[in-house]
């Protein structure tokens, strides 16, 4: 029950900004019994497919498979999007360089998802959707984001324990 509390919660916290997730997992780390390190793993893993469920809506909304509804809109996408001819020109021109390094340096889609997914620099709710309008490849995006938002809830859990002791 407790593993299917934290997927939703993640989920969740996935869509709504205002749902932490690193908040939960520490409260859930406090208040468990410590069994180890393949725990720590697996909640981190669990979490981590529950955000990379919820982000990869903002990717099929950047490749435009999907429409976010109204209230997801404006925060994420109206950065990416404007109505203002000049900038949306200069927006387009810049998409279309990236798209360009991208496709010659896959590395880079890997570098850019993953450090965002890991640090939350630029936001990953943002890179989720340019990394879907780039055209990043599917299991790129994945991999690389499972990876990334893995590496940060094991640190949030791993933190929380060592310093309970």
């Amino acid at each position: 029950m407790t593993v299917l509390a934290l997927l939703g919660v993640a989920f969740v916290s996935a869509l709504v900004p205002v749902v932490n997730l690193e908040v939960y997992l520490g409260a859930m780390a406090l208040f468990r019994e410590s069994g180890g390190w393949w725990p720590v793993a697996g909640l981190g893993l669990v979490a981590a497919v529950g955000q990379l469920a919820g982000k990869t809506l903002f990717y099929f909304a950047g490749r435009g498979v999907i429409t976010l509804p109204k209230r997801f809109r404006k925060p994420v996408l109206e950065a990416a999007v404007t109505t203002e001819r000049p900038r949306r020109e200069r927006t387009v021109a810049a998409m279309k360089v990236w798209r360009q390094r991208v496709e010659d340096r896959p590395w880079l889609s890997v570098v850019f998802v993953g450090t965002s997914a890991s640090v939350g620099l630029p936001p990953f709710a943002l890179v989720s959707v340019a990394a879907g309008a780039l055209r990043i490849p599917l299991p790129i995006f994945l991999i690389a984001g499972l990876a990334g938002r893995w590496a940060r809830f094991v640190t949030v859990l791993a933190l929380v324990q060592v310093s309970t002791g």
